[in-house]
């Protein structure tokens, strides 16, 4: 690497080699989006990696207990950056009816 590269230079560069790895081994993948600063972080570095357009699905789980400016930054930047959004919704009246399995709907 270039020794005029910063240290968090270097770091990104790993990073968007290791998604570009990770990429080419295992097509059929998706990325979780939590839409938290770090999971944001890393869908930056994904688009960074692959020139801006992500080639797989992002997921939010979505626990339905979010702000809603929360989800218009969700929509904003899904439709901004070109993300192929899935969304699964959690049903939490289940969990209170003492149902554990996972029970998720993706729109």
């Amino acid at each position: 690497m270039d020794s005029s590269l910063t240290q968090l230079d270097k770091l990104e560069n790993q990073s968007i080699f290791i998604i570009r790895e990770a990429y080419s081994q295992f097509r059929d993948v998706a990325m979780l989006w939590s839409i938290g600063k770090d999971s944001t972080t890393l869908l930056w570095l994904a688009r960074k990696a692959f020139f801006g357009k992500i080639p797989f699905p992002v997921m939010h789980i979505d626990t339905t207990y979010k702000f809603k400016e929360i989800y218009k930054f969700r929509e904003k930047y899904a439709k901004e950056w070109g993300l192929k959004l899935l969304i699964a919704k959690d049903f939490p009246h289940f969990h209170n009816k003492g149902i554990t399995k996972a029970l998720f709907s993706c729109l």
